[in-house]
């Protein structure tokens, strides 16, 4: 994901992605591109996708080895479930084939709804959902300025959907959910989920795109009232990610 990732929100620079291009161009490797939040940008240059880079490079998209991938779930409507991949032809060939061995193919009836919807409505609506999207991240960023205790920091994306918070060491926030639940009723994703090896118990991820902006004030000042019991965090040192 080089924008706006999931969990973090954070984005590769132009720098990283030549650099991600070169490292795989080195051991042979493909490049599975999703760009899911592309589309969400609110603040900050639009940077190329990798897959425009590598085409630039190799002058052909048939000789890249990066597969893009972009679907309409995050933008337009979650339920129809489409999306769609640039990649070379005999990539293409050969996801036919596995689409077809896996479902046959999507409601054609969705195709065409969603057809109609990309014509008639897509950009108007983009519009109105960054709008909505940016007044809702700034929110939660002054929320999470304003509320939270002594030892967390957060990214600041300028896109996407997600905000991503580091407690000090120690603090596990597996733990800390169900007290969320139980005493605040307010929710989030644990870290440790994203996580590989099966650290990250001292990170969670904040979704700010379903809430109203009272809401995300309500909700994080909560969240910082709950910090702020958990043993520990009066003595905690800001850390800077």
């Amino acid at each position: 994901m080089a924008d706006f990732q999931n969990p973090t929100g954070e984005s590769l620079t132009l720098a990283e992605r030549h650099a991600l291009l070169d490292a795989a161009a080195a051991l042979d490797l493909p490049l599975v591109e999703d760009a899911a939040y592309e589309a969400l940008r609110y603040d900050g240059a639009t940077l190329p996708p990798l897959l425009a880079l590598e085409t630039a490079r190799t002058g052909d998209i048939d000789g890249v080895g990066v597969f893009y991938c972009r679907m309409f779930s995050k933008t337009v409507a979650p339920g129809l479930r489409l999306g769609w991949v640039v990649a070379p032809l005999p990539v293409i060939r050969r996801l036919v084939l596995v689409k077809q061995a896996s479902d046959l193919h999507s409601s054609s009836l969705s195709h065409m709804v969603m057809r109609e919807m990309v014509q008639q409505v897509l950009l108007h609506a983009l519009t109105a959902i960054r709008a909505a999207y940016r007044a809702r991240r700034d929110a939660m960023l002054a929320a999470l300025a304003r509320e939270m205790p002594p030892g967390v920091c957060w990214t600041r994306p300028e896109g996407g959907m997600f905000v991503w918070l580091t407690l000090p060491e120690g603090v596990d926030s597996a733990v800390m959910l169900a007290r969320a639940i139980a005493e605040a009723r307010i929710a989030f994703v644990p870290g440790r989920a994203f996580h590989a090896d099966g650290s990250g118990a001292d990170t969670l991820r904040l979704n700010f795109t379903l809430a109203d902006p009272a809401e995300i004030g309500e909700g994080i000042a909560r969240l910082g009232a709950l910090l702020r019991t958990v043993p520990g965090m009066e003595g905690a040192r800001m850390r800077v990610i």
